[in-house]
């Protein structure tokens, strides 16, 4: 149940993370790329702040990353 809470609080993280890639729109690679890093960040503390353990936490990070943006990704390609 936690693992489910986590990734659905990790989605809203995804959102807000697209949402200020937007308004960031004239911003450098190098900076696009620690602004991910961030995000990523905060998504494992957040899901380490929930209870997970690191290793589920870290593995829950990465699966709703790939499946954010990779629905993202079919999205814009459909647009």
């Amino acid at each position: 149940m936690k693992a489910y809470v986590v990734f659905l609080l990790q989605m809203m993280i995804w959102s807000s993370f697209s949402l200020v890639e937007w308004l960031s729109g004239r911003d450098r690679p190098l900076f696009r790329g620690m602004l991910l890093c961030m995000f990523l960040y905060l998504a494992f503390l957040l899901a380490r702040k929930v209870g997970l353990r690191t290793k589920r936490a870290l593995l829950t990070t990465c699966v709703t990353a790939i499946i954010y943006f990779s629905c993202q990704h079919f999205v814009w390609e459909f647009i």
